[in-house]
């Protein structure tokens, strides 16, 4: 893995199985379409398990692939793409399926609110060259908050409303709320999001099958919910292990600073403002809730992809075609 460091070097992390001596070579690209264009840029030991790695330049990705003598990583690169005043960016390529094929990097990325964007963030954004923003928000917090981005960009909405700003708010005026109130407004918001909301997430399968569209970034107003059940989906349509999926779910504990809401409500009730940070995080119980609805009421999760999504196996074949590596 690849992941920031305080000072804004870049920590390779790594783990070989069984474990072994000698060393391990590090190649680097600035692309991940050729595996010949990556060259040796550091030798390490294999025992050090970290090196520090000093970007040519923060605004430019790079891409990386480790080497032993007997064996070779993946592509790695960064997930989490650092924005000035963008929550929860970050790419969602780089995990392995079931059968060891590795999503690419830099195809589909999902973020927070996109309304507040800086010109740095909207330059980062034209860097990575996404075609298509798919804006999950409610159509009357899409028009108050117009997202942020190059004219040239399609954006798309396919608004859900559960757990929008003004459902958010509502809640939060509430000062009777508790934090099993929010949990299981929370899990209740979520079912509500998977049955009512099918159409929606159909058609974003729809755009995720054409190849014109990419690179697609998912957007929401902290991109942690109804981002995360599309992510959800996405990822477990090309096959992605489930554990790693709710990994991925849970990576918004990591990106979403609810700081700054927990100092909106610190005079009010402990009980409060624990509600306030149950609604405001992630939590294993409210994606495995939504797990255990879908498997009992549609038998399994593909069940529920293909009768309820119109997830074909044509189009999982072309979302797999266009999402993972060629072996």
């Amino acid at each position: 893995m690849a992941e920031k460091n305080k000072d804004g070097d870049l920590l390779l992390k790594w783990e070989v199985s069984p474990d072994q001596e000698g060393n391990i070579n590090i190649y680097s690209s600035q692309s991940d379409s050729d595996i010949s264009a990556f060259t040796p840029i550091k030798t390490s030991n294999i025992t050090d398990q970290v090196t520090v790695i000093n970007p040519s330049s923060p605004d430019i990705r790079e891409f990386y692939i480790l080497k032993t003598t007997s064996a070779y990583s993946g592509i790695i690169a960064n997930r989490i793409i650092e924005m000035s005043n963008i929550k929860n960016f970050r790419d969602m390529g780089g995990y392995f399926t079931r059968t060891d094929q590795q999503m690419k990097w830099g195809k589909i990325f999902r973020s927070g609110d996109l309304s507040s964007a800086t010109l740095y963030d909207q330059e980062r954004i034209r860097r990575l060259n996404i075609r298509t923003i798919i804006d999950f928000r409610s159509d009357r917090t899409a028009k108050r908050y117009p997202i942020l981005v190059h004219p040239n960009i399609r954006k798309i909405s396919l608004p859900i409303t559960p757990l929008d700003d003004e459902k958010i708010n509502e809640m939060m005026d509430d000062e009777h709320l508790t934090r099993s109130d929010a949990i299981r407004d929370v899990q209740d918001s979520y079912i509500g999001i998977i049955e009512n909301y099918k159409n929606e997430f159909a058609e974003m399968f729809n755009i995720l099958t054409d190849e014109n569209n990419y690179p697609v970034l998912l957007s929401g107003s902290l991109g942690k919910d109804r981002v995360g059940l599309a992510s959800f989906f996405i990822l477990y349509a090309v096959g992605i292990p489930q554990n790693v999926i709710i990994d991925d779910y849970l990576l918004s504990r990591q990106t979403v600073d609810i700081s700054k809401i927990a100092e909106n409500v610190k005079t009010k009730p402990e009980y409060f403002q624990e509600a306030v940070t149950a609604l405001m995080s992630v939590n294993p119980a409210y994606i495995n809730y939504t797990i255990d609805y879908i498997n009992q009421k549609y038998g399994s999760i593909d069940n529920y992809l293909e009768k309820e999504l119109k997830l074909t196996s044509g189009k999982k074949i072309l979302l797999r075609k266009y999402l993972l590596y060629n072996q």
